[in-house]
C-alpha cells in the first residue's frame, strides 16, 4: 500500500489531542460536582433540621395533641413521643392543667410546647391555640388529637407513615376524617383525632358558623357552639361540640371519612347510618358488631376504657420494642 506521506511527530500528535479534547468540553455537558449525601439530606448523627426551617410552613402539616394528666394519658404520650414523631410535620403539644409530662418532649425545631390552664376541653384548647397569632394560616394541612388513644400502631410490613394515612383522605371533597363514625344522637366523626386541611379548619374555626350546625340534643341546644370555635365549659357541652362538627363540614357542602372498615361496606356516611342507626360509641367492649376494633384498623385505638387490656398490653410492648419509629418512613 502506497505511504501518505505523513509523518506522526510528536508535536502534531500534542495538537491533534489538544483539539479534540477542547472539543469534547464543549459537546459533553457540564456537570456540577456531587453533593455529599450527609450535607444533601441531613447527618444520620443528628436530627434533620434544615430542611423544615427553610421550607414554608404550608408544605408541612400540623398535628397538634392535646395533654391532660392521667395515668392512661402518661402512657398515650410516652408510646406517641417514642413512636409517632418525625420530621415530616410540626407538631405542637398542648398541656392542660398541672403536669410534668412535657419535660418528655424531645427538643427539637419543628415541636413546641404550650402549657395552659385545664379550661375548654380538648377542642376548646385546640382552638384557642390554632386561633392566636393565626397560627393555622400558616399551614395547609391540620391532624388534632388528644391523649386519649394510643397510637401510631401499624404492621411490621408496613413501611406508610401514620400522618399521611389520615391526611391522604382528605380531598377537595372530604374535609373531615377521623378514626370511628357514630350515628348517635346523629351521625359524626369522633373527635380524638381529626384530619382536615385550611379550608375545613376555616370552618371549624369560624365562629360566625358555630352556631349554624348545632340542633337541641341531650349535651346542649341549638344555639351552643359547636367546632373549634368556643371555650366549653363542661362535659356535655364539649360533647355537643364535638357531635357538631361534622354537621359544621358537610352544612357547607362536604363530605367527611373514617377509618373503620365498617363504614366502607356502604356509600358513605349517611348510608351507613341509615342502615345501622344503632351504631353508636362503638370503642366500648365488644361494640364493634361484637367485636372491638383492632388498631391495625385505625391506626389509633381508644386506650382509656380498659377495652382488651391483653390485646394493648401486647401490642403496646411488641412495638415498643421495634427498633423503627415513624423517623425512619414519614421523610422530612
Amino acid at each position: 500500500m502506497p505511504s501518505l506521506g505523513v509523518h506522526w511527530t510528536p508535536l502534531k500528535i500534542g495538537l491533534l489531542t489538544a483539539v479534540f479534547l477542547i472539543s469534547a468540553w464543549w459537546i459533553l455537558p457540564f456537570q456540577l460536582p456531587a453533593i455529599p449525601e450527609s450535607i444533601a439530606h441531613g447527618s444520620s448523627s443528628k436530627p434533620a433540621t434544615s430542611e423544615h426551617q427553610s421550607a414554608s410552613s404550608k408544605d408541612r402539616p400540623l398535628i397538634v395533641y392535646a395533654y391532660h394528666d392521667s395515668e392512661s394519658a402518661r402512657a398515650n404520650l410516652d408510646y406517641f413521643v417514642d413512636k409517632g414523631l418525625h420530621n415530616g410535620a410540626d407538631f405542637v403539644f398542648i398541656f392542660n392543667g398541672d403536669a410534668n409530662a412535657s419535660s418528655t418532649i424531645p427538643d427539637l425545631p419543628n415541636i413546641s410546647i404550650v402549657k395552659r390552664d385545664n379550661t375548654c376541653f380538648d377542642m376548646g384548647a385546640i382552638g384557642e391555640v390554632l386561633r392566636k397569632d393565626d397560627l393555622w394560616k400558616r399551614y395547609k394541612r391540620f391532624i388534632t388529637m388528644n391523649a386519649s388513644i394510643r397510637g401510631p400502631f401499624l404492621p411490621a410490613w408496613s413501611s406508610s407513615c401514620w400522618s399521611d394515612l389520615y391526611l391522604s383522605k382528605v380531598t377537595e371533597t372530604t374535609k373531615l376524617v377521623g378514626m370511628t363514625l357514630n350515628c348517635i344522637p346523629r351521625l359524626h366523626i369522633q373527635s380524638m383525632i381529626f384530619a382536615t386541611d385550611d379550608v375545613g379548619m376555616g370552618i371549624l374555626l369560624d365562629p360566625t358558623l358555630a352556631t349554624t350546625a348545632s340542633v337541641d340534643d341531650q349535651f346542649g341546644s341549638k344555639d351552643a357552639p359547636v367546632g373549634l370555635s368556643g371555650c366549653y365549659k363542661d362535659w356535655n357541652a364539649a360533647v355537643h361540640a364535638e357531635v357538631g362538627t361534622t354537621s359544621l363540614i358537610m352544612n357547607a357542602g362536604y363530605k367527611v371519612d373514617a377509618m373503620m372498615t365498617a363504614l366502607h361496606s356502604e356509600e358513605g356516611v349517611e348510608e351507613y347510618c341509615k342502615t345501622h342507626p344503632d351504631s353508636g360509641d362503638l370503642l366500648w367492649d365488644k361494640k364493634y358488631f361484637g367485636s372491638n376494633i383492632h388498631p391495625y384498623e385505625t391506626v389509633f385505638i381508644k386506650a382509656n376504657r380498659d377495652v382488651d387490656p391483653s390485646l394493648m398490653s401486647s401490642m403496646t410492648d411488641w412495638h415498643m420494642r421495634m427498633k423503627s419509629n415513624s423517623f425512619d418512613v414519614c421523610g422530612s
